[in-house]
């Protein structure tokens, strides 16, 4: 039969083994996780293409709406300065 004090280093040594393994399972994991993360921070997501397009139509549309308005605000100047150019009946 083996002597009790070699049963208890090899417990030990397997304990110490075990740990450095997992600790070592945990470090590589992470790194790992780290830089699938970065690397989906890098890609464009495609939900923005989307969105800009969007957005860009929409921005086109306010300033044709605005051209709109500025454009009835000078014919009611052009109207007003007629208006007034005009003679009027005495009263």
């Amino acid at each position: 039969m083996l002597d009790p004090d070699v049963i208890n280093f090899a417990g030990v040594m397997v304990t110490i083994v075990g740990t450095i393994a997992s600790l070592c399972g945990v470090f590589v994991a992470s790194k790992w996780a780290i830089a699938a993360t970065r690397k989906r921070e890098q890609l464009p997501s495609p939900y923005n293409d989307a969105r800009l397009e969007q957005l860009q139509q929409s921005i086109d549309a306010i300033a044709i709406e605005v051209e709109r308005i500025a454009e009835a605000q000078r014919f009611s100047a052009k109207l007003l300065a007629a208006r007034e150019a005009e003679p009027r009946l005495p009263r």
